[in-house]
């Protein structure tokens, strides 16, 4: 039996897409959309002709991103490592990658962004060395979604930690700046629902939308409801 790299988060990236255009007034076909579905879970996908052509995860939703308690990619190396030396058994290797790494291992106390950013202004280490590699990574992934789209036009932040997070999205932003990318940060501090929070003059601009994933598969749901 074949394995296929499936991709998740689908519903969100389409939705946010799609508001971008709307928010944007300018057909969704016309623009070069990277999606950032950034919650416990996290995703993003290069949006092309109004379709998504790239997504950092694969086969289940381990791959990728730095989460909240899941690893992201790592070399498959470890794996075996871990094995041979440690002894460690499937279930063991699938507990440590879903439910004990990423933000949670690395701080070694929780994979809540919001508690990660307060140990941070308290001088906790841990916690800023989970926030520094959460957003390595989050840029790493990003700067590989570009030679798929060959350039980027919108760079959309939705789900709990990109809506809610602004110095998550500062700090991203910082390593776009090379791309002429700028953030109004009054605007970053209190976006609101749906808002651009780039400047005027930034060659990219930068979204906050508040994804509705409900809402997606409701009107789906009915229009094939009516097609039948």
């Amino acid at each position: 039996k074949g394995i296929r790299r499936y991709g998740f988060h689908g519903t969100s990236h389409k939705y946010c897409s799609q508001k971008t255009a709307k928010i944007l007034g300018k057909p969704l076909e016309s623009l070069r959309i990277i999606t950032c579905h950034l919650g416990n879970g996290a995703s993003l996908a290069a949006v092309s002709n109004g379709i998504s052509i790239n997504t950092t995860m694969g086969f289940t939703p381990l791959e990728g991103l730095m989460m909240g308690s899941r690893s992201g990619s790592i070399d498959p190396a470890i794996l075996i490592y871990l094995m041979r030396e440690h002894g460690l058994d499937a279930e063991k290797l699938n507990r440590i990658l879903n439910k004990e790494s990423g933000l949670k291992g690395i701080s070694g106390k929780s994979g809540d962004m919001r508690y990660i950013t307060t140990a941070m202004q308290e001088g906790d280490e841990r916690a800023q060395l989970a926030f520094d590699i959460y957003i390595h990574q989050l840029s790493c992934c990003i700067g590989k979604m570009l030679p798929s789209l060959g350039g980027i036009d919108v760079l959309v932040f939705t789900a709990g930690i990109g809506e809610r997070s602004a110095i998550v999205r500062e700090k991203t932003c910082e390593n776009f700046e090379f791309l002429g990318l700028k953030i109004d940060q009054e605007k970053n501090i209190k976006p609101g629902i749906d808002t651009d929070i780039s400047t005027s003059d930034s060659k990219v601009r930068v979204l906050v939308v508040h994804t509705e994933e409900d809402w997606a598969i409701a009107c789906e749901c009915w229009q094939k409801m009516n097609q039948a």
